[in-house]
């Protein structure tokens, strides 16, 4: 064994010793960050001093691979004004975002955007806020879906869309993120759509329209221990109240598990479900807990719904609180498996 682990060592050191070195670039303002962009090439660092950067264009990358734009923390701004995202991958893997805070003025569409067959990208760290539709924009193709795409604690907030949006973006992990408001209110926290076979993970979602919306066309999806709350509407919503018009538009064999949705339905009191789900079919639903830290105020009307099209959930050991209806709304012939549920 030791014989084979040297070999192994002699064939790959000769390997590493004439590999061209990682080029880092150091820049200071938004004209340097622009020039350094625009010149091109994969498997480099471009590092952000502390500091302001406008800019009006784009940080465009394409087909490249291993990227990295670092800075130093919050204190490193990327400030995009007019249209367009402040920064866009195409085709592009293996890169990293990290310790930014990226603000647009109202006009800007995205913090940044993932396209065509993006994947195994990360951004880390980051605060995205003000954008006219996005923070993070996952922009994949049914064709050519992306994968293995990371986001992992950044801060989402006054975007006015679906603060991160995700289409036909698979193997995702999303995961100790939050998505909130401080003086508007974004239509959704997070958008998965066509998006499956991820972990939806830790992440806390206050003062949006809605917190999650998951699928229409979503699938193998786990969403576990995350705070949806303070929505003016549904916390959760599975699949889309509009009937999808195949089945490419069901959700299926998703997990949902120790989750806390409290205090949603804001808008009207009892207007709202916390959860409400179409066309899902074959969804665990568990250990949840649904209530509201202020329920002389609001109050949802059910905890969860189950519409058109849903069939065989297991839905078991939640507390299910201030509902002004019934906790649970489900067709009793649709094969649902409903026990254990504390408020039922």
């Amino acid at each position: 064994m030791a014989a084979r682990w040297l070999r192994c060592l002699l064939l790959v050191l000769p390997l590493a010793a004439g590999a061209a070195p990682a080029r880092t670039e150091h820049v200071s303002d938004g004209a340097e960050l622009m020039a350094a962009v625009a010149r091109g090439g994969g498997e480099r660092s471009i590092v952000l001093d502390a500091g302001t950067y406008e800019i009006s264009g784009t940080l465009s990358f394409e087909r490249v691979n291993q990227v990295s734009v670092l800075g130093s923390g919050w204190n490193t701004v990327i400030r995009k004004t007019g249209p367009g995202p402040a920064m866009a991958f195409a085709d592009c893997g293996f890169c990293l975002v990290r310790d930014l805070l990226i603000v647009g003025d109202g006009k800007a569409q995205a913090g940044i955007v993932f396209g065509g067959q993006s994947s195994s990208n990360t951004v880390d760290k980051c605060r995205l806020a003000d954008f006219l539709l996005s923070g993070i924009r996952f922009q994949g193709e049914a064709a050519r879906p992306m994968s293995s795409n990371v986001v992992r604690d950044c801060h989402f907030v006054d975007n006015a869309a679906a603060q991160l949006y995700s289409e036909y973006n698979n193997d995702y992990a999303i995961s100790g993120c939050q998505f909130g408001a401080h003086h508007s209110t974004p239509a959704a926290g997070a958008q998965l759509l066509h998006s499956s076979a991820g972990n939806y993970t830790g992440n806390f979602h206050w003062g949006n329209q809605n917190a999650l919306l998951l699928g229409p066309g979503s699938n193998f999806n786990r969403i576990q221990a995350n705070r949806l709350e303070e929505s003016q509407r549904e916390a959760l919503i599975i699949g889309s109240p509009e009937p999808s018009p195949a089945w490419s538009g069901h959700c299926s064999l998703n997990i949902i598990t120790g989750n806390t949705f409290h205090t949603n339905s804001k808008q009207e009191k009892g207007r709202y479900d916390a959860i409400a789900a179409y066309d899902a079919v074959d969804t665990t639903f568990t250990s949840n807990q649904v209530f509201s830290w202020d329920s002389d105020h609001f109050r949802h009307r059910a905890a969860l719904a189950l519409g058109r099209g849903c069939g065989t959930w297991i839905v078991r050991d939640n507390i299910l609180r201030h509902h002004t209806g019934p906790a649970l709304v489900f067709d009793a012939g649709s094969g649902h498996l409903v026990k254990d549920n504390l408020g039922q």
